[in-house]
């Protein structure tokens, strides 16, 4: 009778001593997948090339792109841009919809445009319509470039 409580209790020992084991290993898991997730950037180029904003989009739900004035702040400020003449206080947005980030087109004018990652050709975007956007595509607002990273 002692050897088969022995053996019970070995057992059950053995089992919390297992649960613990995965219960380690699926929280290493979800940590190294937590650290692996994609943040998602938006950058805004200057005229030769370089960074001049950068804007986490993170748990936003939506950015709005145009010129900033008294009655209407964007996001993404174009107010000082080279070509702000041609560019509408609420231009575009992005907008996230799930895990998903899009662009729409906001501006009457028409000068907005996606070029997708590893494409040559830019897409002028039609009034309204989301189109989904990922790490590498580029926005024209005008004659404005915004890296999506």
């Amino acid at each position: 009778m002692a050897d088969q409580s022995r053996v019970i209790l070995f057992l059950v020992i053995s089992v919390i001593a297992l649960w613990g084991i995965v219960i380690c290993l699926v929280a290493v898991h979800i940590v190294g997948f937590l650290k692996k997730r994609v943040r998602i950037k938006a950058l805004v180029l200057d005229g030769q090339g370089g960074v001049r904003d950068e804007y986490e989009l993170g748990k936003q739900k939506e950015l709005l792109i145009g010129k900033s004035t008294p009655a209407n702040l964007v996001n993404i400020d174009f107010t000082d841009s080279a070509y702000a003449g041609s560019i509408e206080e609420e231009h575009a947005s992005l907008v996230r919809y799930g895990t998903y980030w899009y662009v729409c087109a906001k501006a009457d004018n028409g000068m907005v445009g996606l070029r997708q990652k590893g494409g040559d050709t830019v897409y002028k975007l039609r009034r309204n319509i989301p189109y989904r956007i990922q790490c590498g595509d580029i926005i024209y607002i005008s004659y404005e470039k915004i890296i999506i990273q």
